[in-house]
Formats: C-alpha cells, structure tokens, sequence
C-alpha cells in the first residue's frame, strides 16, 4: 500500500513543477515577447465587393462612433478616415495591449463606372458600409454623410 501512496505524492509533485515551469514559461514570454502594437500600426480591414449594380466597401471598424469617421470623395478616390482612442484611468496601467489604435486613413479607387455623386455611407454593430451605385460622375470633392 505504500508504493501506490509514493506514487500518488510523486505524481502530485511532478504536476506541481509542471505547474510552477509553465508559470515561469508564461512570466518570461510577458518580459519578453513584445505583446502592445504601435498605434500607427492600425489599418482597418477591409472588403471590396462588386456586382452589376453597386460597388462596396466594407470596412471593421470596433469601438468607433459613426462621428469619429470622415468619408470623402476626392476625383476618383474614395478616402476613409478616423481616429481609435483607448483611453485608461489615472490609476490604470497595460499589462498587455494587443488591441490597435490610433488615427487611420484608407484610400480606394473609384471604379470607372461607378457613381461618385451617389454615394451612401452606414454603419451599423462596428461595420461600416460605403455604397456606390454604377453610373458616371462628374463633380470633384464631395463629402459623404454616414447614415
């Protein structure tokens, strides 16, 4: 009866130090691997869809209000811009912080065909939606309200 008490008290003593290694693991890769981004490094995604009615772009935008995005038109080009603020408490400090911020601008080519002048912008549950209908445009600068 004995060995089977050994064995159970070795078993629990190499699971402890296993334990106590992925602890020391976990420790040194947060010293070590840089884990926070640099905030110009945020470039929001996006997706470019077409079909033979309308041309989209869609575009993940969490944590943003509709207010901290400004959309313009300038000749061909479709520009997207905005700022991501993740703003701490005085006594608030990062352990980690993979998630990225700060100001961003996203340039698309407007394709020829595509009515500039029409130009509808929502966003809903952090997605933001930019339609153009296909058509001709002829006006330089527009700004474009989002819905």
């Amino acid at each position: 009866m004995k060995r089977t008490s050994d064995l159970y008290e070795l078993g629990e003593e190499i699971e402890k130090q296993v334990h106590k290694f992925g602890q020391e693991f976990h420790d040194f890769v947060e010293r070590v691997v840089p884990s926070s981004s640099k905030a110009k490094d945020f470039r929001p995604e996006a997706d470019i869809i077409t079909s033979d009615k309308n041309f989209s772009i869609i575009i993940d935008l969490p944590g943003l209000t509709k207010k901290e995005i400004a959309i313009t038109r300038k000749q061909d080009v479709l520009i997207v811009q905005g700022e991501k603020e993740i703003e701490l408490a005085d006594n608030e400090h990062y352990k980690r912080s993979e998630r990225k911020s700060g100001a961003f601008i996203r340039s698309f080519a407007i394709p020829e065909g595509a009515d500039g002048t029409n130009i509808t912008a929502s966003f809903r549950n952090g997605v933001l939606t930019i339609q153009l209908p296909i058509g001709s445009t002829d006006e330089e600068v527009t700004h474009i309200p989002v819905q």
